[in-house]
């Protein structure tokens, strides 16, 4: 097995409130996450806050490195 670390260049959140939105509604452990708190409106606003906090400290004009780990494996006969 290789593995290796990659990055990704990502520009299509032009404001962090674009990337929590994005997240929001398409990415599954952050769904789940709103679903927890979505009883408690001072809970979403943290997770709002937070999520735009995340974005904003991960972004230089516009652009965010995404980094991920790729593993590539042989199967062997």
């Amino acid at each position: 097995m290789v593995s290796r670390r990659q990055t990704v260049r990502v520009e299509r959140f032009a404001k962090p409130s674009e990337f929590r939105e994005f997240f929001k509604a398409l990415y599954g452990p952050t769904i789940a996450a709103y679903r927890a708190v979505a009883t408690e409106p001072d809970r979403v606003a943290a997770l709002d806050r937070e999520l735009d906090a995340l974005a904003a400290e991960h972004t230089a004009d516009g652009v965010m490195e995404w980094e991920y780990l790729l593993l590539t494996a042989h199967r062997r006969n």
